[in-house]
């Protein structure tokens, strides 16, 4: 299922990677002024764990971690949701924002490779121990040039983990899919998935002027950085390296310290992403590595920072079971200007109970 690293894509320009040329005069600081939980992110069908999303073509392509239906049980899953006619999140009378499409109940949506212990869809090995192929941040769209087909493409860590879900190889590979969209897939179609190796990605991306910005956790949790041109995301080649003396072709040892970018998140899950009400880029995510619904923000005037001190501006609220929240993401595209406005949508999983299962409160943030 391994991809050519010599396929080149054109750019492809969507209006959440257009930036100004320079920075708002406006503090780099968010501020919350109200937050609001609008509504949950559901399916009738199937209870999905730890959803990112992204905008495709006037729709929001979520990917999910383990996904459980009446029949199946699939490491990832993928669906659409819609937006009404003010371009927001058509969340129905019930508070839903209702997902749909067509999963498989035999292939999880980021297929489980034949080392991972596939073809378990839900990467179980016979020694108990799991592969677990879950993707930490949402994937990034690129494009073929045309206003009616995309690429979009997710890195995920090979995590190997044993029943108390400790990482059985400190330093595991990452696998590059690659999903195509096009305008012609049926509505409930999602975009089919294919599967290359490149590192970097894994903990989120910025894009802009051409590049893409490629955040990466090194072993010791430190974030690095890599970049590549958007139209080349394929050919690692093309990839240069952050480092504390400039970009490089040579990738720093893993866990050096030239390589860490400090402050670009928290070390725990959270989404990238330009702000033009700030003038900044912009990571929004949980406060490290753990069981909680705090929303930590810091914010940086390019990629490669400096970045701000992680602060906390909103704590949802906890799920009773022993793990009760976790999981959180920020979602541009679901906002009707891309997340360049005063407000973003953000989410997270809640979970009550055992007989519950997963729950992702929708959340208005208005920054102050």
């Amino acid at each position: 299922m391994s991809l050519s690293t010599s396929i080149t894509l054109a750019s492809f320009y969507i209006s959440c990677h257009a930036f100004p040329s320079a920075l708002s005069q406006r503090s780099t600081t968010p501020t919350l002024a109200s937050a609001e939980v609008i509504g949950t992110v559901s399916d009738p069908t199937w209870n999905r764990d730890s959803c990112t999303s992204i905008g495709v073509f006037g729709r929001e392509l979520w990917t999910c971690r383990d996904s459980q239906s009446s029949s199946a049980f699939l490491s990832s899953s993928a669906s659409w949701t819609d937006f009404n006619s003010s371009a927001l999140p058509a969340i129905d009378s019930d508070g839903v924002l209702n997902m749909y499409g067509d999963n498989s109940d035999s292939v999880a949506y980021f297929p489980v490779q034949a080392d991972e212990c596939g073809p378990s869809p839900a990467g179980g090995c016979a020694d108990g121990t799991r592969y677990a192929i879950w993707q930490n941040s949402r994937p990034m769209i690129a494009g073929s040039g045309s206003s009616s087909s995309a690429a979009l493409y997710s890195w995920i860590t090979r995590s190997h983990i044993a029943s108390d879900l400790s990482n059985l190889d400190p330093t595991p590979a990452t696998s590059l899919y690659r999903s195509d969209y096009a305008m012609g897939l049926a509505s409930s179609q999602l975009p089919p998935v294919t599967l290359d190796s490149i590192p970097y990605g894994t903990y989120g991306w910025v894009q802009d002027s051409g590049h893409s910005y490629l955040y990466a956790q090194m072993s010791n949790n430190a974030i690095a950085l890599a970049r590549v041109p958007t139209a080349a995301v394929e050919d690692v080649s093309q990839y240069r390296y952050y480092t504390s003396t400039g970009w490089t072709n040579t990738p720093p040892i893993d866990g050096a310290s030239e390589a860490v970018v400090p402050n670009a998140g928290t070390g725990g899950q959270g989404t990238f992403y330009y702000s033009q009400y700030f003038g900044a880029y912009v990571w929004i995510g949980i406060g490290a590595i753990g069981c909680n619904a705090n929303f930590y923000v810091t914010t940086a005037p390019a990629p490669e920072g400096p970045w701000s001190t992680p602060a906390l501006f909103y704590a949802g609220e906890n799920g009773s079971n022993e793990c009760g929240a976790y999981s959180q993401q920020a979602h541009p595209e679901l906002t009707n200007n891309d997340g360049q406005g005063n407000y973003i949508y953000v989410t997270y999983t809640k979970v009550d109970g055992a007989n519950v299962g997963y729950r992702t409160p929708l959340i208005k943030i208005t920054w102050a």
